[in-house]
């Protein structure tokens, strides 16, 4: 096969949301950019989403809710205003301000927005290429990172440049380094995302010498039910059961196990750590009214979750009674009897004892005793990683000893350390840090 050089300022390896938005950046100020990708398509996972580009509220909920650290929590929230400007100046379609969680955002042309940023990086000269895999980094004498060899179907090319950004999406979709970083249980964890994000970043990384903060075992994701044609992109959100933090979350022992208020993105990790990673969501027809048939966001459709995931073959009841409930339960292996205790006690404590509740309820502590009774067997999925390799608030990649890597830095879930158990935007903490990346090479 051929082989060839090619040089340029930025080399970019990775094509989805934190990789394009550092490139588009980078190559509106003149940068002659390079961005590799290994599959066949721009986007990631940032094409498969709502396109709502939001964040915290404040510093104090970002540190809050992300519970990451709070350097890199606050590049997030400090370039958001840096980010949404950038849009409008390319009149990228946006929609009025929306309430998303414990922050606020927009909801973005998802499609526009990436597609614009390859135009940009190709009306400076540069190029993305699809298809293509990274073999491994280059290295100067002195340990700088001067570019990568990669290969296409068509040969080998070595880019050269003068700074490269990781962007390869996480590694969400290797089961080893899952089960590793995150948990046992999570080798086996379905995937709603894109399947290219499986770690190449951080192997990149770690052999050219960075720290690989892995250790941190949150990730976004949420709870869904069970259905035989998971894998369907389209299903991802209609099988999410995000209300499950108004609902109960009961263990196969029948005990809850974490404050479901907290959030459904982050009581995903807490079902995935239970015994054979499920729990039985319960809720009242209170709940069920307004909020699992009511859409996560303003621009969401309104659907019955419920409805759909026993149609697309979930494991669920809907009861007149709590004893049917406990009935059902029994059936899918759970102590139903002490998951219709553990339903009493908390509706009794929501009554007369909230501050004995254990876990408690950091937000609404309602109880649920509104016939009919709903009850559905759910299971943690993944959407993207939090763990990666160390970065400091410049994007830069660090060694161990905490010295920066020249010419290296990382963005989106290749970094990591913005968010810790918690959350606070996906999309955002992408744009943000591919921005700062771009920024850090020189292009402000």
């Amino acid at each position: 096969m051929d082989e060839e050089t090619i040089d340029c300022d930025l080399l970019v390896i990775g094509a989805g949301m934190a990789g394009l938005s550092a490139a588009g950046w980078a190559a509106e100020r003149g940068a002659k950019v390079i961005v590799v990708e290994t599959a066949p398509a721009v986007g990631g996972s940032a094409v498969l989403s709502g396109g709502v580009l939001w964040t915290a509220s404040s510093r104090e909920k970002m540190a809050l809710y992300a519970d990451g650290d709070r350097a890199l929590g606050g590049v997030v929230f400090d370039t958001y205003p840096d980010a949404i400007a950038w849009l409008r100046r390319r009149q990228v379609a946006i929609s009025p301000r929306m309430n998303v969680l414990h922050g606020y955002g927009y909801q973005i042309d998802i499609v526009e927005y990436v597609r614009g940023c390859v135009l940009l990086v190709e009306a400076a000269g540069g190029h993305v290429i699809l298809g293509t895999t990274t073999d491994a980094l280059i290295t100067d004498s002195a340990g700088a990172v001067v570019g990568a060899r990669t290969s296409h179907p068509d040969g080998h090319v070595t880019v050269r440049a003068r700074s490269t950004v990781l962007a390869t999406g996480g590694f969400q979709a290797s089961p080893e380094l899952r089960a590793r970083y995150i948990h046992p249980h999570a080798r086996d964890m379905r995937l709603r995302s894109n399947p290219y994000s499986d770690g190449q970043g951080l192997r990149l990384g770690a052999t050219a010498g960075g720290e690989v903060a892995g250790t941190n075992p949150g990730f976004y994701g949420h709870l869904v039910s069970e259905s035989t044609r998971w894998g369907e992109e389209r299903l991802y959100v209609m099988l999410s059961q995000y209300h499950s933090e108004q609902a109960l979350l009961l263990n196969e022992q029948g005990l809850r196990f974490c404050d479901e208020t907290f959030g459904d993105h982050a009581n995903t990790y807490q079902t995935l750590i239970q015994s054979n990673a499920r729990a039985l969501c319960v809720w009242d027809a209170r709940v069920h009214e307004q909020y699992a048939t009511q859409p996560i966001v303003a621009v969401g459709i309104p659907v019955d979750k419920m409805q759909i995931a026993l149609e697309l073959g979930g494991k669920g009841i809907v009861a007149a009674t709590l004893a049917e409930v406990a009935a059902f339960a029994t059936s899918q292996g759970f102590d139903g009897g002490q998951v219709e205790r553990s339903v009493a006690a908390f509706n009794e404590a929501a009554r007369h004892g909230w501050e004995t509740l254990d876990p408690p309820r950091m937000e609404v502590c309602a109880p649920l005793d509104c016939a009919p009774f709903y009850a559905l067997v759910v299971h943690p999925a993944i959407t993207f990683t939090f763990g990666g390799l160390t970065i400091d608030t410049q994007a830069r990649v660090l060694g161990g000893t905490g010295r920066p890597i020249p010419g290296l830095l990382a963005a989106g879930s290749d970094a990591g350390g913005a968010f810790g158990t918690g959350y606070a935007g996906g999309l955002a903490l992408a744009m943000t840090f591919g921005i700062t990346a771009a920024r850090t090479a020189g292009w402000s």
